[in-house]
């Protein structure tokens, strides 16, 4: 065994010689200081044990002690003290020495003891904390395995469904035991249809507990912690020991009523859009850091399911309106061809039995209904097609020089027929030109379709058309005295196939305001409405006179 002493003194080094000689198997190397010492574990053969002094002339007491340890933590360290120094001995061992001697007590017996001991102790040690070392690796990958498992559960749980509360439901089942003792889930937004928690629970029958608990926590304004906050924050929270949030927390005084010992928070985000929040507890355990970065990543996909059910639904909804519209359109093209062709039979009936004298009062008028038929035919296949350039993202518009007051005249020329089968008047106020460069067949399409909807529901009652400058903007009115539409409509019927009555009642597409939102905003300009259900709407479209710079020339 090879020995390190470091001692000043040459009598007891001597004496620590002899007693080495006499046990014999002992190989004996001595440095004066303390920096002797430290400069020959730089060497090779390292020795086995360190036999120090502790009142060396470069280090006393206990500082040799601890330098030797930073320089050597793997090699055994047996200390000599004075006979006066055993209480310093002993402190030695608290600080790291295997054991201690006193000067003077070195026998051949007493030392070769102490320095095997030394060793054979170190060694255990060594082991015990590499054995420690182990089991903690393996405990760690267990641990990261057993969150991996999790991860997986939790993707495959919220593909089984494009439903929001199946794929919640599975989601939340599938983190629970195995991650969580019970976890629940909300998402939140206007479109929500699951906005109540989700909830699963080791014990089936207090989940409905969590849920009710939880109720209102979610919504709580400006909450210090728990789901509301980590809603208006979008950043996760960890409490790994619920005893130590504030004890005049609501948060703290749910969790404890939930019999929950570590909490963790985070939100369902799809990228930077907060969609809800994931609530997972745990009794009889700590949720760590590592827990928390998995209870985000469960967050994630959670947010990309409810996305994905999301868009599911609203293409199930885009789907229904087109079957809608398609059901609309068939009904309105079929009435005016139906009718077109009952009244040219009639003509041709006539015409075969002119004898009565009348047919030249008949036949025009028979004509006449023809005709509008026609008419309208024609404008169902003009929406159709303005559809179809909207969509198809070609409409252009060709601007020229005109009066807006021009072209309010002709459209209220023309639908005059329309009006007068109506029986409403239209009255048309435009007291000066009103000039700017717009699209004719365009301000034509907006005004006849506002004014058409202005006969089809205004009850048979007046109807007011205004036309005006207001700067350099030129601003038109509409307004009727009709049915109205209700506030929960307003926003809507400006959508492509949306209208605010039963299309059993009124006919139509669903397209015209629509058709004229999209051309208004063509023009830079914006249109709304209001309106009081029973006592008529005005729509009012603003339009700016002069192109602007950034649109690009027709």
């Amino acid at each position: 065994m090879r020995v390190l002493l470091v001692e000043d003194n040459p009598g007891d080094a001597e004496l620590v010689r002899l007693a080495c000689d006499e046990a014999g198997a002992f190989a004996l190397e001595h440095a004066g200081t303390l920096a002797d010492a430290l400069a020959r574990l730089g060497s090779a053969p390292a020795p086995d044990v360190v036999l120090l002094d502790l009142t060396l002339p470069d280090a006393s007491r206990l500082e040799g002690l601890r330098r030797l340890a930073e320089a050597a933590p793997e090699l055994p360290v047996v200390v000599l003290t004075g006979s006066e120094d055993r209480a310093l001995g002993a402190a030695a061992i608290q600080a790291g020495a295997q054991d201690y001697l006193v000067k003077g007590d070195e026998s051949r017996v007493l030392l070769p003891r102490a320095l095997r001991y030394a060793v054979d102790r170190h060694d255990q040690a060594a082991r015990a904390l590499l054995l420690v070392g182990e089991r903690a690796a393996r405990a760690a990958a267990e641990a990261a395995r057993e969150r991996m498992a999790v991860l997986a559960a939790a993707g495959t749980a919220v593909s089984h469904s494009l439903e929001d509360r199946h794929a919640l439901s599975s989601l939340v089942s599938a983190v629970v035991p195995r991650f969580a003792d019970w976890c629940a889930i909300r998402t939140t937004g206007a479109d929500a249809s699951t906005p109540d928690w989700i909830t699963a629970h080791r014990d089936a029958a207090a989940a409905g507990a969590v849920s009710a608990r939880l109720e209102g926590l979610a919504t709580a304004p400006d909450a210090p912690c728990g789901p509301a906050a980590v809603a208006a924050s979008g950043r996760g929270e960890l409490r790994e020991d619920v005893s130590s949030h504030p004890a005049t927390s609501p948060w703290r005084t749910a969790l404890e009523e939930l019999g929950a010992e570590s909490c963790m928070v985070v939100p369902v985000r799809l990228t930077d859009e907060v969609l809800g929040v994931m609530v997972f507890a745990a009794s009889g355990r700590r949720f760590g850091p590592d827990d928390l970065a998995v209870a985000e990543e469960i967050g994630r996909r959670a947010g990309v399911a409810v996305a994905n059910c999301r868009l599911y639904r609203e293409a199930r909804l885009a789907v229904a309106a087109r079957e809608e519209f398609l059901s609309v359109a068939a009904h309105e093209l079929r009435t005016p061809v139906a009718v077109l062709q009952l009244k040219l039979q009639q003509v041709e009936l006539k015409q075969r039995t002119s004898v009565c004298g009348t047919c030249h009062l008949a036949v025009p008028a028979d004509y006449a209904g023809a005709a509008r038929q026609i008419a309208r035919l024609g404008h169902l296949i003009e929406e159709l097609l303005d559809m179809s350039r909207i969509v198809g993202d070609r409409v252009q518009i060709e601007r020229e020089e005109l009066d807006l007051g021009d072209v309010a005249r002709e459209v209220t020329a023309r639908l005059a027929e329309l009006a007068t089968r109506s029986r409403s008047e239209v009255a048309l106020h435009c007291p000066d030109p009103v000039r700017g460069n717009w699209d004719r067949l365009a301000l034509e399409r907006v005004l006849g379709n506002l004014l058409s909807n202005a006969l089809k529901f205004g009850a048979q009652r007046p109807v007011a058309i205004r036309v005006r400058s207001e700067g350099e903007q030129a601003v038109l009115e509409v307004e009727d005295q009709g049915i109205g539409i209700a506030p929960g409509d307003v926003e809507r019927i400006f959508d492509q196939f949306e209208r605010a009555v039963s299309s059993r009642h009124f006919g139509g597409l669903g397209l015209g305001l629509y058709i004229t939102r999209q051309l208004v905003e063509g023009h830079g300009g914006a249109i709304s409405v209001a309106s009081t259900p029973g006592s008529g709407s005005t729509f009012t479209v603003r339009l700016p006179k002069a192109p602007s710079r950034a649109e690009p020339p027709a």
